[in-house]
């Protein structure tokens, strides 16, 4: 599963911190936030989320950088190995025993955190909520309220396809960095989305070809001729299909950046969901729930300096050293001429959801430590969902 997708990916020494502790908000203090979370919510005219790995544990799916996490127990293996040959090396005597006995329980290790396919995997009560919040509108018959839709956009760094397994519009869905079950022609760039995991990585050819039908422009009109019967001749596109997962050193699609881009900076309020926020330059999305800027005629014209690489360049440093994208290096001189800018929204901020600390806390409105199925399953009542949206 995550396993799987993470052997795939090619070598990469900076992984972020892994292992940090897990924190969990008192009770008290968790009733009080989330009210306090519902407060921005109900505030927010445009709000949109980011997701990461921490929203599918509980599909049986394991996060990265968790105490159990697949980077940790990684980085926990090479340790170990490491003490191992420094011991042996002190000794200068290999202990047969040693040799044959069951490498650190690496056996019972494998088998406990054994998790079900990619395939098999279902949608967490977060996606679920999700999906709902940005395809339902809340009833009511308070006439002081009226019905509306909480969210309006989802950005995901998720590659396990279950924001697809949901009601959520593919519309409402930016996918950061690729997915499992997806497909895309390399020609036409038409989308297909598999019942089965597509089994290569970094953009490559799937061995299969897009059957997408194209329309052929007509043939041209000879000198007072007269236009034929057909519009044009339908063909099949033919070209060859590639996978959408992202390998370390991929850049990030440009539609799906340059459009989470411009939702974050129309959002009013970013809501980050089980993400430690260490991926770049995904993680600095948040910022964009504080930072005013403007959208004109659809396209990222602002300078946020956000980087084009889906790495982070210094663990330690919780400012991290981010590239610039093509698309953010207009001179301000530029700027000036005929900008026509749009009202500027109201920053209410970013909230993060996450057990674990991360490096966007510091500043964020509110920050909640708790599982997300718990938080978001109390959230659906708190906006007026009732107890029932699951089921209906």
């Amino acid at each position: 599963m995550s396993a799987g997708y993470a052997e795939r990916l090619s070598a990469y020494p900076n992984k972020g911190k892994c292992g940090l502790p897990e924190n969990y908000d008192t009770s008290r203090s968790l009733s009080s936030k989330i009210s306090i979370l519902a407060q921005l919510l109900t505030q927010s005219s445009y709000t949109v989320v980011l997701t990461g790995a921490g929203i599918s544990t509980s599909a049986g799916i394991p996060d990265f950088r968790g105490p159990n996490g697949i980077w940790t127990r990684e980085q926990g293996k090479k340790m170990k190995t490491s003490n191992k040959k420094k011991k042996r090396k002190r000794s200068n005597n290999d202990d047969p025993l040693e040799q044959t006995t069951n490498s650190d329980g690496q056996d019972e290790e494998e088998r406990q955190t054994k998790s079900p396919s990619f395939v098999t995997a279902k949608p967490t009560l977060t996606h679920r909520a999700l999906a709902h919040l940005i395809t339902t509108k809340t009833t009511t018959t308070d006439p002081k309220q009226h019905s509306r839709y909480y969210l309006q956009h989802l950005i995901t760094q998720n590659i396990d396809g279950l924001h697809g397994k949901t009601s959520l519009p593919r519309s409402k869905l930016s996918i950061l960095h690729g997915d499992i079950f997806t497909e895309k022609c390399s020609k036409c760039h038409q989308e297909y989305i598999r019942k089965f995991e597509i089994t290569t990585i970094g953009l490559q050819p799937t061995g299969r070809y897009c059957t997408n039908s194209l329309v052929a422009p007509p043939p041209p009109l000879p000198t007072g001729g007269e236009s034929p019967n057909n519009d044009g001749a339908t063909a099949s596109c033919n070209g060859v299909l590639i996978d959408t997962l992202l390998d370390w050193e991929d850049a990030l699609p440009d539609l799906e950046w340059n459009t989470s881009q411009i939702e974050c900076a129309k959002a009013e309020l970013i809501l980050c969901l089980g993400t430690s926020l260490r991926i770049e330059p995904a993680g600095g999305l948040c910022q964009l729930g504080t930072t005013v800027g403007y959208v004109e005629a659809g396209a990222a014209d602002w300078n946020l300096d956000l980087g084009d690489e889906r790495n982070n360049d210094d663990d330690d440093d919780a400012t991290t050293k981010k590239k610039k994208r093509g698309s953010s290096s207009s001179s301000s001189s530029s700027r000036k001429k005929k900008k026509k800018r749009q009202p500027q929204p109201k920053k209410l901020g970013y909230v993060i959801v996450n057990l674990q600390e991360t490096p966007y806390d510091e500043n964020a409105t509110l920050v909640i430590r708790a599982r997300v199925d718990d938080v978001m399953e109390r959230l659906m009542i708190k906006l007026g969902y009732g107890d029932d949206w699951d089921s209906k």
